[in-house]
């Protein structure tokens, strides 16, 4: 796999574990914290859901990036159906359609007729239903996962507020700024954000290479920033029902630094995500029949080598 998008990738990974890491790092072992951590952990394990995750981010009050997305699973033999809609600053757009069906994952994008199809052997293991929906997390790794978690909270703990709502819910609440946001986090955060600068020229995979997916968007939407990277300010809110499901939640997170060029910039990150149709959710399937189909092979995906695969 091309190396620069694998260090991508994992910039993508890392930055997702920096903000799981920012919405704990509100909570300890306050009465809060508990409520929080039981409904991440119970949410999770809903199989049959629609979530509507939405993501904008915005340099100095103008749009980078806005990403929404409807995503459908049914939980029996990884089902499932999503529609993805980015639309970058300078409003070029693309829709991206995928659907999970008869032992199939299938790939459509907006500009195309075609429906992409991969199936078989040649599928990674993610879309070979590895994770099937019996399977169980290890609950002694949870548990080392959780004190990692609580190691980095430190003394932060008493910044969640809860609130109680009808139904049994909760409404939960917490906001950190400056010396208040973990070192750590802070300095993965730069990290992530100067990597993401430094591969900007660097090559991408074609879209014929993603299945029509246009990756390069995606990167250049992000922030130019290199030096005095700094988060300045999170802050995470969720709706908690009387399950222990998390059925909305909201983060912000304010960042600031300087380009190569000195400009300052403030850049702000949004994503909001909504559950409903829990336990009653039908995945969208589409109709082959009479449609232009083009089967996939994975190696074709990524210049003829298997994903993974050292250049």
């Amino acid at each position: 796999m091309n190396k620069k998008l694998a260090m991508l990738g994992l910039g993508v990974a890392v930055g997702s574990m920096m903000l799981v890491t920012s919405v704990y790092a509100g909570v300890g072992e306050a009465p809060g914290y508990e409520a929080f951590k039981t409904a991440v952990k119970q949410t999770a394990t809903i199989k049959n859901v629609t979530r509507q995750v939405n993501v904008s981010l915005q340099d100095n009050g103008a749009s980078l990036l806005q990403v929404k997305s409807t995503i459908k699973t049914a939980g029996a033999d990884q089902v499932g159906s999503a529609q993805v809609n980015v639309l970058n600053g300078t409003n070029e757009q693309q829709t991206i359609q995928f659907y999970s069906q008869d032992g199939k994952q299938i790939i459509k994008t907006a500009d195309s007729d075609v429906y992409k199809v991969i199936e078989g052997d040649n599928a990674p293991a993610k879309f070979k239903g590895h994770n099937k929906g019996n399977h169980t997390a290890d609950p002694e790794v949870i548990s080392e996962v959780e004190n990692v978690v609580d190691a980095l909270v430190g003394n932060l703990k008493n910044y969640v507020t809860m609130d109680d709502a009808a139904g049994n819910g909760k409404e939960i609440h917490f906001k950190l700024s400056g010396s208040q946001i973990s070192p750590i986090v802070n300095t993965v955060g730069s990290l992530v954000i100067k990597h993401g600068t430094m591969v900007k020229d660097e090559p991408m995979p074609t879209k014929a290479n993603t299945l029509g997916i246009d990756l390069a968007t995606l990167r250049n939407s992000l922030p130019q920033l290199a030096s005095d990277i700094s988060m300045d300010e999170v802050e995470v809110n969720a709706s908690v029902d009387g399950d222990d499901h998390i059925t909305s939640q909201s983060a912000q997170i304010h960042l600031s630094g300087k380009d190569e060029q000195g400009a300052e910039h403030d850049v702000v990150l949004r994503i909001d995500m909504t559950l409903s149709s829990l336990n009653s959710t039908t995945p969208d399937t589409i109709d082959l029949n009479g449609k232009q189909v083009e089967n996939v092979k994975f190696d074709d995906m990524s210049g003829h080598k298997k994903w993974g695969e050292k250049n």
